[in-house]
C-alpha cells in the first residue's frame, strides 16, 4: 500500500496537490466556475422575470373583465330587491 502512494509525496508531476502552482490555478479555476454559473442562474431568472407574458396579460384582462360583469350583476339584484321590498299596492 505503500508504494503505491509514495510517488504522489515526491513531488510526482501527474499529481494535482504535489505542485502549490497548480493547486492553485484549480482552486482559481473552480472559483472561476462557481461564479459563472451563479451569474448565469440569476441573470436567467432576471429575464425570465422581465419577459412580458401574452397568456399572463389575457389572463387578468379576461379576470377583469368577468369582475366588471359580476359587479354590475350584483348591483343589478340589489336595485331590484330594494324595488321590491317597498309595500305593493
Amino acid at each position: 500500500m505503500d508504494d503505491s502512494w509514495k510517488r504522489a509525496y515526491r513531488g510526482d508531476s501527474g499529481v494535482p496537490h504535489s505542485d502549490p502552482q497548480q493547486l492553485v490555478n484549480t482552486w482559481k479555476g473552480a472559483f472561476a466556475l462557481a461564479s459563472v454559473a451563479w451569474l448565469q442562474t440569476h441573470t436567467s431568472n432576471l429575464t425570465k422575470f422581465l419577459q412580458f407574458n401574452w397568456s399572463d396579460k389575457a389572463i387578468k384582462i379576461d379576470q377583469q373583465k368577468w369582475k366588471k360583469i359580476f359587479d354590475k350583476k350584483q348591483k343589478q339584484t340589489t336595485l331590484s330587491s330594494s324595488n321590491n321590498d317597498g309595500p305593493t299596492k
